[in-house]
């Protein structure tokens, strides 16, 4: 499946690119990548508008009844806490869509969040100490902590200049 989704990034990237071009910097919000309806591509704007509009665009492609309300709410805070990062922390090309590549399957979802920016990979954080009192703990931290927890695989690359952060939640096949 992961070599199957990358092989679908690349030609992401060419088709991404060449929308770019024809459509002069006019962002595309969601793209159908194939014509089962299964895969899409969605540029995010870099602000925190477009980050609820994204969440809310989601849920419609992931309606409660395919795959559990559990896993459509595992990604939209996922995909909240990982894109609000990075409109608050990767600033050097701020006026870059982020890119999210999003594919139904059967029995899981996978996403990839695609960002040009400064090598940064979340998943090397060190492991928050849930142990601690919630009045000694500085402010911020956790949301890489509930990626990790809410999602089956979470996993970075850096590839030409872009942090690519994949997310894979799994699910019982339906009935």
């Amino acid at each position: 499946m992961w070599r199957k989704l990358l092989g679908e990034m690349h030609n992401w990237r060419g088709r991404a690119a060449a929308m770019r071009a024809a459509e002069g910097d006019a962002p595309a919000v969601m793209i159908a990548l194939d014509s089962s309806a299964s895969t899409w591509l969605f540029r995010v704007p870099r602000n925190r508008k477009a980050i609820a509009d994204f969440c809310a665009m989601v849920e419609r492609r992931l309606p409660p009844g395919y795959a559990g309300m559990d896993v459509l709410r595992a990604f939209q805070v996922s995909f909240d806490e990982l894109l609000t990062n990075i409109v608050t922390h990767a600033r050097e090309f701020e006026d870059q869509p982020v890119e999210v590549l999003l594919k139904r399957e059967k029995q899981q979802i996978a996403a990839v969040v695609r960002y040009r920016g400064t090598h940064y990979d979340p998943t090397a954080r060190p492991a928050v100490d849930t142990t601690v009192e919630l009045e000694a703990r500085e402010i911020g931290g956790l949301g890489i902590y509930l990626v990790q927890v809410m999602m089956d695989e979470f996993r970075h690359a850096h590839v030409a200049g872009f942090n690519e952060l994949t997310l894979v939640k799994r699910f019982p096949e339906a009935t």
